[in-house]
């Protein structure tokens, strides 16, 4: 740093002198030496919106998503002194006042002003917009946001342009052009300045400024470090973790608090679980999770041999729309149905992001948990219990979706599972624009998947060919085609009921379809929600970073006409994982189901099994159900909660010190890596033709 002691020297003499440095006028060496500095330091003005918003983005963290007070419950104390808070943001301030803007002022004294103009123009906007980005996913589930994660909500956004307008606010958008314009315009004055001379009088006005601006740092600093409060999760700068969020999508491993003894990191396991066999790891499995031997129930196994299969999915329907005692006044071929069917009671999914979602509905298993696996799968395996299963047994697999695969994600995970084919409509949903006609284009859009359905089901039937297929509307998915504006909260649960019942009439569609070829009592008919509310816009009052109860839990509906001649309850705790082993054993199919991690939702020792979710990809935060209470692992804030239902706040904070929050922690970790091994383990690759996508020009 030998160079910047002549700026501290040539200001006062510029001042003593009362030259003005004017490019006209040759000024001294030393005057020449402070114009170049401050020419330079002239471009850090466009480092102060990136800087500035750091700040506010863990000010955020800290005041509206309860940061400080989950600070001070781990600390044993009942509130933080100004002192301890403000040492929470001692780290940033250090890194965006301090590190950063010292760097570039060194990079932009030695460089040309075009190269300075771009390198702090790059720097600054990047950590601008990677902010905005990390403070709406903030706001909305309450954690910082992957890469991977960003490319899907561009993805999606580039499918359905009208849904844009549900997660971005006009005042938001305006605050980012805003900003992003003055850092343009810093960098176009700066340039444009950059050979012109300071005044004596300028130069001691930027040498004022200086000072005080150190002297702020260093009372902020000053006061922070007379805290004596241990380094906590949330005293990380707020520039590496948003940085390093791009690109680790699982949880983090923090050993914060390790400085007085206490550490929530992850624990590694004993064993090498890849070199388990594979009965050692199914045992391990279902010793962690207590999970139920597979063994047949003579009431119900083999009742449906030979039926078709039907799933009949509901896009984004919590058990709170559609509960299972509701009186389907509405809805009145769900009411057919579920006069023989099982009804769980109390249902999950395994995950609030529908590919994971189905993924283990189809497979019988969690989805991964892995930053290389964005739909909870590798990709190029197949899971093989369940629909290559009826795949070997002559039942013809399909799924059918309004959704087009331009880029290939849904269908990826249609072809991990086994589907033979993708049945995707020539009206499908792939880009809408502004015009109030995208509702009507969603609606279409599934209208036509729902006459290829019909149409191919009656062809089957024609023949005599069994099959299992899968029916995937959008309908449900936020925001909802109807008569209110796209980015609308009001009446949520009675419109998203307008929405179920729009979908039962569907269904009703279907129904006499199959009564028609005397096949409806002939077919297994699963009704489901993929996942709940996962967002403000879909719940204003959502618990942001949490698993939260709204989320996971959803209805499931199991028609089965020989097994019962009643509406069979479940009251106990069920999964997406336990779906398909239902299915099967209602079948009548006991060989080669191996790797199912569920089980028959009707077996009674579920009641005592330990139940995951996997939500850290939407919240931050995965967690179980475990002895009639829930767990959850937070991951960003490093803390443990437990209450007896999935809605989580203070209250049900655990001490990290505790022997509770370590097992908390152990049991998520170590079901995590049983997860990662599994997938490798028992995980077959698809053949080359397999989960072939046709499109079709029929439309409604």
């Amino acid at each position: 740093m030998p160079n910047l002691s002549p700026v501290m020297i040539d200001i006062p003499a510029a001042v003593s002198s009362g030259n003005a440095c004017s490019g006209s006028r040759a000024g001294s060496r030393l005057s020449e030496e402070s114009n170049s500095w401050v020419a330079s330091a002239r471009f850090l003005l466009a480092w102060l919106s990136p800087a500035l918003s750091a700040l506010y983005l863990k000010w955020y963290a800290m005041k509206d998503l309860g940061g400080f007070e989950k600070v001070a419950r781990s600390m044993g104390f009942q509130s933080l002194t100004t002192a301890e808070r403000l040492s929470i943001f001692r780290s940033d301030v250090v890194i965006g006042f301090l590190v950063i803007p010292l760097i570039l002022l060194i990079v932009n004294r030695y460089v040309a002003p075009r190269w300075a103009a771009i390198i702090t123009g790059v720097c600054s906007i990047f950590f601008f917009l990677l902010f905005a980005i990390q403070l709406r996913a903030l706001e909305e589930v309450g954690r910082y946001i992957s890469m991977s994660m960003i490319l899907i909500a561009l993805r999606w956004g580039l499918h359905e342009p009208g849904a844009n307008v549900e997660y971005l606010s006009l005042g938001g958008i305006l605050a980012v052009a805003a900003s992003l314009i003055a850092i343009g315009g810093s960098l176009v004055w700066s340039v444009k300045n950059y050979r012109r001379a300071c005044s004596s009088r300028a130069l001691h006005l930027v040498r004022v400024f200086g000072e005080l601006y150190l002297l702020c740092i260093i009372l902020i600093l000053a006061i922070s470090w007379k805290s004596a409060m241990p380094v906590t999760p949330y005293h990380k700068d707020t520039f590496s973790r948003a940085v390093t969020s791009l690109w680790k999508e699982g949880a983090v491993d923090t050993n914060e608090y390790s400085a007085y003894g206490i550490s929530l990191a992850k624990k590694p396991i004993s064993v090498d679980l890849s070199q388990l066999s594979s009965k050692d790891l199914i045992a391990r499995y279902r010793q962690l999770a207590h999970a139920p031997d597979p063994l047949p129930d003579q009431r119900y196994f083999g009742k449906e041999n030979g039926d078709n299969v039907l799933f009949f999915v509901f896009e984004t329907l919590p058990d709170e729309f559609l509960p299972a005692d509701d009186d389907m006044k509405q809805f009145p071929n769900l009411a057919r149905l579920r006069e023989k069917s099982f009804v769980g009671d109390r249902h999950y999914t395994t995950c609030p992001a529908t590919m994971r979602a189905l993924f283990s509905v189809f497979s019988s298993w969690y989805p991964m948990e892995s930053a290389q696996t964005v739909w909870g799968f590798p990709s190029g395996d197949v899971a093989p219990d369940f629909i290559p299963l009826l795949n070997s047994k002559g039942y013809r697999t399909a799924a059918f979706t309004p959704i087009r695969h331009d880029a290939n994600e849904d269908q990826a995970m249609y072809q991990a599972v086994g589907f033979e084919n993708t049945f995707v409509p020539g009206v499908a949903v792939n880009a809408y624009d502004a015009s109030p006609t995208w509702k009507a284009e969603r609606i279409a859009a599934d209208r036509a998947t729902l006459d290829m359905l019909e149409s191919d089901l009656s062809e089957s039937m024609r023949t005599g060919q069994k099959f299992a297929v899968a029916f995937l509307p959008q309908v449900g998915h936020f925001p909802y085609p109807d008569s209110y504006p796209a980015d609308s909260t009001e009446n949520v649960r009675e419109r998203g009921r307008d929405i179920i019942a729009m979908q039962d009439a569907w269904l009703g569609n279907v129904m006499d379809i199959l009564q028609k070829h005397g096949q409806l009592d002939k077919t297994i008919i699963v009704v489901f929600g993929d996942h709940g509310r996962r967002n403000r816009q879909e719940n204003p009052d959502l618990r942001r970073g949490t698993v939260d109860e709204t989320a996971i839990h959803v209805p499931l509906l199991i028609y089965a006409p020989h097994a019962l001649d009643h509406a069979e309850h479940i009251p106990w705790i069920t999964s997406h994982i336990d779906v398909a082993p239902t299915v099967l054993d209602l079948l009548g199919i006991k060989d080669a189901r191996d790797s199912e991690q569920g089980a028959a939702i009707w077996n009674p020792a579920l009641a005592g099994r330990t139940t995951y979710f996997f939500t850290q990809p939407v919240f931050g935060a995965d967690g179980y159900q475990s002895d009639s209470k829930f767990y959850m692992w937070h991951y960003f804030s490093d803390s443990v909660y437990a209450n007896s239902s999935a809605v989580f706040d203070m209250s049900d904070f655990v001490p990290p010190w505790s022997p509770a929050a370590r097992t908390i922690t152990s049991e998520i970790s170590t079901m995590a890596s049983i997860e990662k091994a599994w997938h490798a383990r028992f995980a077959k690759p698809d053949s080359p033709d397999a989960g072939r996508v046709i499109v079709t020009s029929i439309a409604h």
